[in-house]
């Protein structure tokens, strides 16, 4: 017994630190998604990225938002649109809040291969990398949607 209710109040001192109900703002989201559209990757086609995400945590402590982002370069080939280059990864946003609005400072990605998972469980905590190392496959699809839909109002 003593056991079981040091855990959960490991899992509670854990949860503490970080939310899952974030803060975020609708300006906060517009500054993540400029952030990532010019910061996180460039365009290998010349032509223009879209990014939907999906935050899993925030830790305003540390000025941290764990995020699912992905990002798409999609390029005009005569009347056709084209998909060029492109991510769907887990990353971890620095954010400056001392100014009043929010900031994108710098994003942290894991490495590849078999530093993956050792690297999502340094940057994330516990419950975001949880979600972060078995991200469904169904919220990437519905990020997939989110780019299209984006793509098809404005390059269309």
């Amino acid at each position: 017994m003593r056991r079981i209710i040091f855990h959960v109040i490991i899992v509670f001192l854990l949860l503490a630190g970080c939310s899952l109900n974030s803060t975020v703002t609708e300006e906060d989201e517009q500054e993540i998604e400029k952030y990532i559209s010019q910061e996180v990757m460039s365009p290998n086609f010349g032509g223009e990225i879209f990014s939907a995400y999906e935050i899993l945590a925030t830790n305003e402590e540390k000025g941290e938002i764990y995020l699912w982002a992905l990002i798409e370069e999609y390029y005009k080939e005569g009347e056709e649109v084209e998909q060029g280059s492109g991510m769907s990864v887990p990353m971890v946003l620095k954010i400056d809040r001392s100014e009043g609005a929010s900031k994108v400072i710098s994003h942290t990605l894991p490495r590849d291969g078999s530093f993956y998972a050792d690297d999502i469980k340094e940057m994330f905590p516990y419950f975001a990398e949880l979600k972060a190392l078995d991200y469904p496959s169904n919220h990437i699809k519905k990020l997939i949607k989110e780019v299209e839909s984006e793509v098809a109002e404005k390059l269309n």
